[in-house]
């Protein structure tokens, strides 16, 4: 059996069990499942498997017997849904499924629950299939919290499926916090006392010297390159952009870079033949040789800092601070004066990886605008 779920939003809580709604007294009947359609913040997550990411992002239709009845009724929902935000009902105060004729639902439940019965047939080992689990639990979670943009609140819903290398990337729908301008930084506030901001120094060039087997230097790692490569004669701007440069250009000249980093440590996870790079987190990418450093570096370190997210959002259960959202190398949290001891126990999380703790910064603001360096 796989379970359906149709918690939203905190009105609207219930699952569909033997080709009916529940909405109370269901507790005990989670114990029957170890498969899910999607996470729910109602459900623990790691008692289950989530069909979800079996498929990518990509339709069910395909898996069902009658994609044409599929697709039919798919529409039929997604036509309620716009009629509703045309008609300026708010979704946070009423359920969605109770604006739906039962009728409807329960045949829309009922034909994907087929397509999910025939999908988990065909479940095969997935190698993604940890790091996923982790990215969409977390931003599940995410997606649950409101937030404060401008006069009004929203909500940062990310698709975990949006990218080729695995970053996040946001939808339609979604407070736009990975492409916020600079002024419009100011816009964003949180529901409790402050925005914290954990960010990973240098985060790709510590992956990079990570995957090379190479002990972290301490401190900004620009700043090591100044003294230790330019011996400093060059501004730490301009190391950075020379650094950068160099790491990303496969057919740039021989450099004095070349004896502090690789930029061949892709070859260890490439395979040239089929041109598809497999990351430590198991994400396999299909990529031509001249991207796969970047592919490697980028999506190993934002694997990193999703897995560390999803660690601190496991310490912050049942508190008042939450992950407000993640950008790339960092994460932000929504934060409460009263849970200000955990901050050092949290930074500690964000900085371990795989190879040993890496080095970040902290900041801290009333606004996402007015972040200001604070130590730990």
């Amino acid at each position: 059996m796989i379970l359906q779920t149709l918690d939203i939003r905190n009105n609207c809580r219930g699952i569909f069990h033997k080709n009916q709604f529940l909405f109370e007294e269901f507790d005990n009947v989670l114990n029957e499942y170890s498969l899910a359609w999607k996470h729910s913040p109602m459900l623990e997550d790691e008692k289950f498997r989530y069909l979800y990411l079996t498929v990518k992002g990509e339709d069910l239709s395909k898996y069902c017997h009658d994609p044409e009845l599929f697709t039919a009724y798919k529409k039929k929902i997604e036509a309620h849904r716009k009629a509703a935000v045309s008609a300026k009902v708010s979704l946070d105060e009423q359920c969605f499924f109770d604006l739906l004729p039962e009728h409807q639902l329960t045949k829309w439940f009922c034909i994907r629950q087929q397509a999910l019965e025939s999908l988990s047939d065909s479940i095969g080992i997935e190698t993604d299939y940890d790091i996923l689990h982790k990215a969409h639990v977390l931003t599940s979670n995410i997606a649950q919290q409101q937030i404060m943009f401008g006069t009004k609140t929203g909500r940062v819903i990310y698709n975990i499926f949006g990218s080729a290398t695995g970053r996040l990337t946001t939808t339609k729908t979604s407070i736009p916090v990975l492409t916020l301008k600079k002024e419009q930084r100011a816009l964003l506030r949180p529901q409790n006392d402050a925005f914290v901001e954990l960010d990973l120094n240098a985060a790709e060039v510590r992956m990079l010297i990570a995957l090379s087997g190479r002990e972290q230097p301490q401190g900004d790692i620009h700043e090591w390159v100044v003294k230790n490569v330019f011996n400093g004669e060059l501004e730490r701007s301009r190391a950075k952009v020379e650094l950068f440069a160099w790491l990303y250009n496969p057919s740039s000249s021989k450099s004095h870079f070349d004896e502090f980093f690789s930029r061949t440590i892709f070859r260890d996870f490439f395979e040239p033949k089929e041109q598809v790079l497999t990351t430590p987190f198991g994400r396999k990418l299909k990529v031509e040789e001249r991207k796969a450093q970047n592919y490697l570096l980028q999506s190993s370190t934002s694997d990193q800092v999703l897995e560390n997210a999803y660690k601190i959002q496991k310490m912050l259960k049942n508190r008042k601070t939450t992950i407000a959202f993640t950008l790339h190398d960092s994460i932000i949290l929504d934060m409460s004066r009263e849970d200000a001891t955990m901050l050092k126990d949290i930074k500690d999380q964000f900085e371990q990886t795989r190879w040993g703790p890496f080095t970040s910064t902290c900041k801290i603001g009333t606004t996402f605008g007015t972040l200001k360096e604070l130590e730990i």
